[in-house]
């Protein structure tokens, strides 16, 4: 008889964790686990299900609820969150999964676990990103850490950090996220809408970890006539940095795309990626830019970039939220030919660590042990 796993990722914009989940909830399914993927909002709505997964909504009261711009998004989250502690705690009591797996707001599911009063479910924290450490934080992850089954960090970075920070060792370990099932999912065939290739690509969530305000100061001290700025993606800075822009003089340069479904072909014919982040986990961006054969730039090292970049042998590494260190590393890669093609060689040969067979079955043998 198949074993039942909840898996719990709730999202309110488009975040990369996303597919991630859903490709090991894909593989759980098809190694005899029957997969509950829990929706809050409007997660999981638009991925294709195969056997033995279903699409439990949580709750359907909240889908109308705004997401753009900073107060309406903390809004709906709290609103969310409330409701959903009451929700997941009636599912987890009623349907009884043998795992609970948890990516995002694992206080959220903790608690709704301890409401449900059920011991028998074994309890599975997923850790992305790389937290700001406060006493807040350290106290409640400690509470959920360890209640948890296993908690696991998405980096050898992380891992070290979230065991640091909680001072619990024997529970915490690491999987790399998945990003891609095999060579297809880097499909970048299509055209798109452009006058010209010569552009540097900015792509991700427009929110204040991003740190696209950086991007767009750095770019307008290039002073290249020739080369333009893309930025993809939406979030609740979208207008400020529209005002960034314009107050700049760059609104001719510096084009938003908005949320684009597959940016690939984005990705492949830009001179290089550059991502501004002030904290990061291990963004699929970057391993779809390495396997596309794209520079990367990174102000972040912290989390699992630094590892995706091999600490600076795939990738260039600025200093983070410094202007000035990230201009000189964009004209690193535009007067220099032959750093690019190291660098991108370099992290061609190492992006088998982030498929999803290699993630898949390591969480599989966790599963097993516990």
């Amino acid at each position: 008889m198949n074993k039942k796993i909840a898996i719990f990722s709730p999202f309110l914009n488009p975040v990369g964790v996303k597919e991630a989940t859903f490709g090991l909830s894909k593989k759980f399914s098809e190694n005899n686990f029957n997969v509950d993927l829990l929706s809050v909002h409007k997660e999981w709505e638009d991925m294709e299900f195969t056997q033995n997964m279903n699409l439990v909504h949580l709750s359907t009261a909240f889908k109308k609820f705004p997401t753009r711009g900073y107060l309406k998004f903390r809004f709906t989250s709290l609103i969310i969150s409330l409701r959903t502690i009451i929700t997941l705690s009636k599912y987890l009591k009623k349907t009884k999964p043998e795992f609970l797996f948890v990516s995002m707001m694992p206080f959220i599911a903790w608690i709704s676990l301890k409401l449900s009063r059920n011991n028998n479910t074994k309890f599975i924290v997923s850790i992305q990103g790389y937290p700001r450490n406060n006493y807040f934080r350290r106290f409640i992850w400690r509470k959920v850490f360890s209640s948890a089954n296993r908690v696991v960090a998405e980096s050898v970075s992380l891992m070290g950090m979230l065991k640091k920070m909680t001072g619990l060792e024997s529970n915490i370990t690491h999987i790399y996220n998945p990003h891609f099932e095999n060579q297809n999912d880097f499909n970048a065939s299509e055209d798109i809408d452009l006058e010209s290739n010569n552009y540097i690509l900015g792509l991700g969530r427009l929110t204040k970890q991003k740190n696209f305000k950086l991007l767009i100061n750095a770019f307008s001290k290039l002073k290249n006539d020739e080369l333009n700025l893309i930025i993809v993606g939406d979030g609740e800075e979208n207008n400020m940095l529209r005002r960034v822009v314009k107050d700049l003089n760059l609104s001719s340069k510096v084009i938003f795309k908005g949320e684009i479904n597959n940016p690939l072909n984005y990705i492949k014919k830009a001179r290089m990626i550059v991502i501004p982040s002030l904290w990061e986990g291990l963004p699929r961006v970057a391993v779809e830019a390495q396997a596309l054969r794209t520079p990367i730039i990174s102000s972040c090292k912290e989390g699992g970039l630094g590892e995706i970049l091999l600490n600076g042998e795939a990738g260039q590494i600025a200093k983070k939220d410094n202007i000035d260190d990230l201009v000189k590393a964009i004209k690193n890669y535009l007067n220099n030919d032959e750093l690019k093609i190291r660098h991108v060689d370099k992290g061609f040969k190492n992006i088998d660590r982030f498929s999803l067979d290699s993630s898949s079955k390591k969480y599989l043998k966790l599963l097993s042990e516990i």
